[in-house]
């Protein structure tokens, strides 16, 4: 995971947006970007019997200054003087309370690089929500057993991210109930961690080649994680992921990281939202599975890429585009 450099964006595919960057855990190492191939359509209609997430009747705040395009922001957070690349899409005018995403980078990359490295701007633009691109201690995210310096540190990234959104309430006219995270690698481990400690502000995550880490061991991997209720969990995972091995085990580049493998992730997280039933195919996605009923309305979704790179998938599978057609199903309570 300790790997060198950020992640590289990929070519562009073919009738998709730009191609998806290896970001090394950003591959956990900043690998050069894979080409993308052509990604699909963005899908806003939502999977048979589930309702679309209403605005929560937010107001835009006095205090807004947030004009399209992108700014590198920073704030104090536990101490630090930490940043983020704050992206408004075109669209935006301050007087409608948008959406919000949190895209977490991999390990060895950085906020711009993520934003350069998968089609999530684009959807973003497309759709009319905002993206953050936060920067990590060192490059690197505290997502539990993983990853330094951030971890060495013992690094409050959950606490960086509630003072990024009370910033964003003061600066931006976003609705607070409509706020998601997402991240490749060491990014997706963060995401994991903020349902796991912040469901309360963060409404759905959708991690991508990564498991949960947040148990001191590697059994139970994701013990200590404690939702404060149900929250949505799309995760997307390449069977051809070196770095994040599918099956589970050491990543080569972290010694004695043990991942549990993406099934066993996807079992953890169903009993962690109470679902019942077996897995079934999600509607109109072959290649993603979820359980038929979760509490509170929460959904539990495993993507399987069948030849998958580590980060590598985010054009060729459309990951961006499924996991925003989840995410508008879902806000706050």
């Amino acid at each position: 995971m300790s790997g060198t450099g950020g992640a590289s964006a990929g070519t562009g595919g073919a009738g998709g947006a730009a191609g998806a960057g290896v970001a090394g855990l950003g591959g956990l190492s900043g690998a050069a970007g894979t080409a993308g191939s052509g990604g699909t359509g963005g899908g806003a209609a939502g999977s048979a019997g589930r309702g679309g997430a209403g605005s929560g009747g937010a107001g835009c705040p006095s205090t807004a200054t947030a004009t399209p395009g992108n700014t590198t922001k920073t704030i104090m957070a536990g101490g630090m003087n930490r940043s983020y690349v704050l992206h408004v899409p075109p669209n935006y005018t301050g007087r409608t309370p948008v959406p919000v995403v949190f895209d977490f980078h991999g390990l060895g990359g950085s906020g711009m690089s993520q934003m350069n490295a998968n089609p999530w701007r684009s959807v973003a633009d497309a759709q009319g929500f905002i993206m953050v691109y936060p920067n990590g201690v060192g490059n690197s995210w505290n997502m539990g057993r993983c990853c330094s310096p951030a971890q060495q540190q013992n690094v409050d990234d959950v606490g960086f991210t509630r003072a990024m959104i009370s910033q964003l309430k003061t600066e931006a006219c976003i609705d607070p109930k409509r706020v998601y995270a997402t991240g490749c690698s060491n990014g997706g481990g963060m995401s994991y961690r903020l349902a796991c400690e912040a469901a309360d502000v963060i409404a759905a995550i959708a991690p991508v080649d990564c498991d949960c880490v947040t148990g001191s061991t590697s059994n139970p991997s994701c013990a200590m994680c404690s939702p404060s209720r149900p929250i949505t969990e799309i995760q997307f995972r390449g069977t051809a992921d070196t770095i994040v091995p599918y099956n589970g085990g050491e990543t080569p580049v972290v010694a004695g990281l043990v991942f549990p493998g993406a099934q066993s992730n996807f079992t953890t997280w169903g009993q962690i939202n109470m679902c019942t039933g077996s897995p079934q195919a999600l509607p109109n996605h072959a290649a993603c599975q979820a359980h038929p009923m979760c509490g509170a309305g929460a959904e539990t979704i495993l993507c399987v890429i069948q030849n998958g790179s580590h980060c590598g998938s985010y054009s060729s599978f459309g990951i961006a585009n499924i996991a925003w057609e989840i995410f508008q199903h879902h806000t706050l309570p």
